[in-house]
């Protein structure tokens, strides 16, 4: 039997290797790249479970981002107990409930702190870009 034209389309090899400036960055969850999306976007997941400062330096990129943060519980996602802090534009926001974040291209963002960490959470990210790139800020 002949494969399915479309069996490209169901991705099973899901981890992947996170790169910044040419070095590979620690991450442990699901990332995948433009090449195995054929798409010019990048997405990445991951379960979040003890406080950490996961992006201290602040930085921009020239194309946006989405992150969403909600409950691992998968009876409920939206069991959400943990604070997270997020710099937008210089702004400290303060996540305490499911959430997402829409970043516009070229606004500084960062540092990301998971300072509190109550219970599990999933962090999933798309970058709406096929090259990876960041400035740093000031």
């Amino acid at each position: 039997m002949a494969e399915s034209k479309y069996a490209k389309c169901v991705i099973k090899d899901l981890k992947g290797k996170v790169m910044r400036d040419g070095k590979e960055a620690e991450f442990e969850g699901i990332f995948l790249p433009p090449e195995k999306l054929g798409a010019k976007c990048q997405f990445l997941y991951s379960i979040q479970d003890k406080a950490k400062v996961d992006e201290a330096t602040p930085h921009i990129h020239d194309f946006p981002i989405i992150m969403t943060f909600i409950g691992a519980n998968p009876e409920n996602i939206f069991d959400f107990d943990a604070e997270i802090e997020f710099y937008v534009g210089g702004e400290k926001q303060v996540i305490t409930s499911p959430a997402t974040v829409s970043v516009p291209a070229g606004t500084a963002h960062c540092p990301l702190i998971f300072k509190r960490v109550g219970k599990p959470f999933a962090w999933m990210e798309i970058m709406l870009t096929d090259k990876y790139t960041r400035r740093e800020v000031e």
